[in-house]
């Protein structure tokens, strides 16, 4: 049985990873949510009835991040009983992703999910802005330590526009270097019951499920509409 593993990434901070994780998990039910942050604690209180196991990448001795902790990760989904993954990846751990890319070898990376059947697919956040340049160049850097072994996908979060010299610039990039990407966000309606319903559902940690029809109308299109 091949596993699956969907990984949220992007090393600046507080730009929608876990907004991200949280809708890829309400499509996904059944899908194991891993919380890879180990600076806050935003997935796990987001999907609480998810009870999203926490991965720690510090190093007990050094008490820094071990990027050879991707090992272990992936070790475990090859173990496990489910066959897909979504991992939230905290910035300090997502910044060390490309440094383990390379210092292992891509090539070497994928022939070793390959043996354990494990299909890894990394979902690189990016947002517009005065955070588009921190994110655009994190995204070169994964896309160029990956080497073309895994399929990346770009997900721009809504919540911060780009403007129009940046949306060239970002779908520019992508066609290049044939990357698909998508936009999302919480709700697309921004009124403010719309946006007092999001807050509060976040916070219960409940999930969608069993939210009223006129309360999970505000969620359904952007879950449904995550093309992954």
């Amino acid at each position: 049985m091949t596993k699956k593993i969907i990984q949220i990434t992007q090393a600046k901070g507080g730009i929608g990873k876990s907004v991200l994780t949280y809708l890829i998990a309400e499509k996904y039910k059944d899908a194991i949510v891993l919380d890879c942050d180990d600076a806050t604690t935003s997935i796990s209180k987001h999907l609480a009835y998810r009870n999203p196991p926490k991965v720690t990448f510090i190093d007990q001795v050094t008490k820094r991040i071990d990027r050879s902790s991707f090992n272990s990760l992936f070790e475990s989904v090859a173990t496990a009983n489910k066959d897909l993954f979504i991992v939230d990846n905290g910035a300090s751990v997502a910044e060390q992703l490309p440094k383990y890319f390379e210092a292992n070898n891509s090539i070497n990376v994928r022939e070793m999910l390959d043996t354990s059947c494990i299909e890894l697919q990394i979902v690189c956040v990016v947002a517009g802005g005065n955070n588009f340049k921190a994110t655009m160049e994190y995204l070169v850097e994964l896309v160029e330590s990956v080497k073309g072994q895994f399929k990346i996908v770009v997900a721009h979060n809504k919540h911060f526009p780009m403007s129009e010299e940046q949306a060239s610039a970002f779908e520019r990039y992508c066609a290049e270097n044939d990357l698909s990407f998508f936009k999302y966000d919480l709700v697309n309606d921004k009124g403010e019951l719309a946006m007092r319903t999001a807050e509060n559902v976040l916070q219960s940690g409940k999930g969608l499920s069993g939210l009223s029809p006129f309360r999970a109308v505000y969620f359904k299109g952007c879950v449904e509409n995550i093309p992954l």
